[in-house]
């Protein structure tokens, strides 16, 4: 039988073809380990929604019932007790469930960037801002915590909290029942922080995009928003919550990204286990 060296050459470069295409689809499929919810969330329409700045979207259609914004306090600073002293870490707001139960809400990024794997926490502590009164106290967490967003997607970040004992009943807001507010909409970002002397510090802004991963506001002015994490939107067509603050821009026109409300109500019905804050290990 005769060799054929051309029917060798071609299967040598059918082999280095199978051999590169094969190299191609393990790297192909080590990338997508570590980005499917990226081309999850580029592929589902409505999971993903990202910042948009300039010109607003026009008001929506509305057909939700018209409600008042609180006249008082919404958002709350939010403490840290350590076994080694207090301090000042974020903000937060308390939410009244359908059960009529009461939880804490605050961001999982405000406890890892206060220092939580070098320090022991003991509890967690809302005041009114520049009060030193305990409006109300956690030392549980209301279902497992959350972690430090990635990305866009806000959903990841949040910390639910059990009071330990009676809270100001007064202060808690109710979710809407949309989940979310709609582009177009107007709404009020309620400091955690207030204005430096103790008097709530509403800022109002415009629903640029909502999806179900995160809300983004474009506000109708610039101010530094270091300290508002975990601070409260609110609908000013409604009058509930829509939001929990997660993250800012530098520059203006000043874009924030939201947790929407769906979510964390959600996250708290489900909740199942209510670990001890010094327990707990990140």
């Amino acid at each position: 039988m005769r060799f054929n060296p051309k029917a060798g050459a071609h299967r040598r470069r059918a082999a280095r073809f199978l051999i590169a295409a094969l190299v191609l689809l393990i790297v192909c499929l080590v990338w997508l380990s570590y980005n499917l919810q990226a081309v999850v969330i580029a592929l589902v329409p409505g999971i993903a929604a990202e910042p948009t700045a300039g010109p607003t979207p026009p008001p929506p259609a509305l057909t939700a019932p018209r409600g008042e914004l609180p006249s008082g306090h919404a958002g709350l600073e939010e403490w840290a007790q350590y076994a080694d002293g207090a301090g000042a870490i974020g903000s937060g707001f308390l939410l009244r469930l359908e059960t009529g139960d009461l939880v804490g809400v605050t961001t999982a990024h405000s406890l890892y960037l206060s220092g939580w794997l070098g320090r022991r926490l003991e509890s967690l502590t809302f005041r009114l801002p520049q009060s030193s009164d305990d409006v109300a106290v956690f030392t549980r967490f209301h279902g497992a915590p959350g972690r430090v967003f990635t990305g866009h997607n806000f959903t990841l970040d949040y910390v639910l909290l059990s009071p330990d004992g009676p809270v100001e009943a007064a202060l808690a807001l109710t979710p809407d029942r949309r989940g979310a507010p709609e582009p177009g909409e107007r709404v009020v970002l309620y400091s955690g922080l207030g204005d430096g002397r103790g008097n709530p510090r509403p800022l109002t802004g415009t629903v640029t995009a909502a999806g179900e991963s995160a809300v983004w506001v474009q506000m109708d002015e610039f101010f530094e928003a270091g300290g508002m994490s975990g601070s409260p939107l609110l609908s000013a067509h409604t009058g509930r919550v829509v939001g929990m603050a997660i993250s800012a821009g530098h520059n203006a026109p000043l874009l924030v990204g939201f947790h929407p409300i769906g979510s964390l109500v959600t996250k708290a019905h489900q909740a199942e286990i209510f670990p001890s804050l010094d327990a707990y290990h990140p």
